[in-house]
């Protein structure tokens, strides 16, 4: 609007005085937005945009988000719009500043850049541009300690096997002595009373499948406990030296992950954390072959 208003003034003033200051500052104007539009073009040509804001946020904290661009040479003006979703739901809605950001429950919120344009320096053009890629927030859950009448060291071992490099075991299989077999593994006394030479070979048991499942379905309230009792149960698991399987059913089917570090379990945690609520099903009406199971309920006073 700055643009044609003065525009409108330099015809104006060549219409009244004629001269040739009037035609020069006119001819200025007019070739003022194209010599701006090639100004800026290597500019808007290596300029990238996209959301930008924190990657986890604690249940209850606040968090904001913005339209973050980047270009090595001066910054060209730009605009759009962000839009959240809330991946546990597919629910959408566009940001409008700080508040609009819901985290007094543990999920996955993706949020999207949309409608971008970029301009000239002077804003007389304007043309869309591509979002560099969406971004995802996670509001991780506070473990929530589950009281577990098993035992965690009282599952049945299915079979044994030869324990790799010997040592000590409290198991052990008697077999005859093979050439390459450590000396030091030989039963002398029993051995003697035989005549044949018999290796004491340690052992150590195969351990069935510890399994844990998960519904991942209900309000948001009982959402924070499940997932919650997730994380404490499996921390308490991988600190006991147990490896455990995950299987999670959500609305992409069932989802099945292996534990045997921290690291996979925040892996898996931060997968359902940006899944879709199972519609239906249930896991608990599935025999699984396991030597011990647990299913996570949300109830308040479960155990």
């Amino acid at each position: 609007m700055l643009y044609l208003a003065v525009l409108a003034g330099c015809i104006v003033f060549y219409l009244a005085y004629g001269e040739w200051l009037a035609w020069f500052l006119l001819m200025v104007m007019l070739a003022l937005p194209w010599f701006s539009l090639l100004l800026s073009l290597p500019a808007m040509l290596r300029f990238r945009c996209g959301p930008a804001g924190p990657d986890v946020l604690e249940p209850g904290s606040s968090g904001e988000l913005w339209l973050l661009g980047s270009c090595p040479l001066p910054m060209p003006p730009f605009r759009g719009r962000l839009r959240v979703r809330r991946c546990f739901t597919g629910e959408t809605w566009q940001y409008r500043g700080a508040g609009d950001l819901p985290s007094e429950h543990c999920g996955g919120l993706t949020v999207t850049a949309e409608h971008l344009r970029i301009c000239d320096y002077l804003g007389l053009f304007s043309f869309p541009v591509r979002s560099r890629g969406d971004k995802t927030i996670l509001i991780r859950p506070k473990p929530e300690k589950v009281d577990i009448q098993n035992s965690l060291r009282r599952y049945t071992a299915r079979a044994w096997r030869p324990k790799p490099g010997g040592g000590f075991a409290e198991n052990h299989e008697l077999r005859l002595y093979r050439p390459g077999d450590n000396l030091n593994q030989i039963h002398w006394k029993l051995s003697a009373k035989t005549g044949s030479l018999i290796l004491r070979q340690p052992m150590e048991p195969l351990e069935g499948l510890v399994l844990l499942t998960l519904n991942l379905r209900g309000t948001p309230e009982e959402l924070d406990r499940k997932l919650g009792r997730l994380l404490w149960l499996g921390t308490l698991l991988l600190e006991e030296g147990i490896r455990f399987e995950l299987r999670a059913l959500t609305g992409e089917g069932i989802l099945t992950f292996s534990m045997d570090d921290p690291g996979s379990l925040q892996l898996g945690l931060d997968t359902l954390l940006c899944s879709r609520l199972a519609p239906e099903g249930d896991l608990r009406q599935q025999n699984f072959s396991a030597s011990w199971q647990y299913h996570i309920g949300g109830n308040a006073h479960e155990a």
